[in-house]
């Protein structure tokens, strides 16, 4: 592997690094926004929300939280703004004629906005097919379809409701209309990024295992911005 290409790859993980973790804070900003517009108070930082003033390593870090069951502003922005991020960066990509920095960049964003829904949604399928019912954004949303269920619902019996009884959760079939929306959504602009990306930068990378390194960045620099989001979240918080 030759310097230029080196660098190029280079590059790509540090917009794909920085891209993920900038992405991932903000889409919690739209919790934590989302909550505020709603008339509650939360704390957010890198990964979780929790209650005001509170670290997620503290006991108590979702004691006065609230299962909704329908969509809210508190459960909405988050990943509204990924959706968003994502169609946006993907739009800018396709526009894109020259592999240069501008196309990395706009790239990254795309990928790192997609996958930030694509990969929750994906798990919520399979674990759905094991017979786990797995809380998501999307997921809470058709909660209130649920005959016998009297929302909203504190945290921590919405928690054990689900661990006894997963079955009256995945029997619902609104449960999946909006995360099967948000999976349509993030697989489309993924499918859409890599093929502009691979047609720009196929003849720059030159060999097919560059390509494939380029193809697999995200996946491999996923696990170092989770450890460090994870860091950062006892770290950082905002109280809204």
């Amino acid at each position: 592997m030759n310097k230029k290409i080196f660098l190029l790859l280079f590059v790509w993980a540090i917009f794909l690094f920085l891209g993920i973790l900038l992405f991932q804070f903000l889409h919690e900003c739209g919790h934590g926004f989302g909550s505020r517009l709603g008339g509650t108070h939360v704390s957010t930082g890198f990964n979780r929300v929790g209650d005001m003033g509170k670290r997620p390593g503290d006991p108590d870090f979702r004691t006065e939280h609230l299962i909704e069951g329908t969509m809210d502003s508190a459960s909405l922005l988050g990943p509204f703004l990924n959706w968003m991020f994502a169609i946006l960066f993907t739009a800018i990509l396709l526009q894109r004629k020259r592999a240069d920095r501008l196309a990395l960049f706009f790239g990254a964003g795309a990928l790192a906005n997609a996958f930030m829904r694509f990969v929750p949604m994906l798990g919520f399928f399979f674990n759905a097919l094991a017979g786990r019912f797995v809380i998501e954004d999307e997921a809470s949303w058709g909660l209130i379809s649920i005959k016998g269920l009297n929302f909203p619902l504190a945290y921590s019996d919405f928690r054990a409701l689900v661990s006894s009884q997963p079955s009256l959760f995945l029997s619902e079939p609104k449960i999946y209309f909006w995360p099967a929306l948000s999976f349509i959504i993030s697989f489309a602009c993924l499918i859409l990024a890599y093929r502009r990306l691979s047609a720009l930068f196929r003849s720059p990378l030159r060999s097919r295992p560059a390509l494939w390194l380029f193809g697999l960045m995200p996946v491999l620099v996923w696990p170092f911005t989770f450890f460090l989001s994870n860091r950062l979240d006892n770290l950082i918080r905002i109280n809204w």
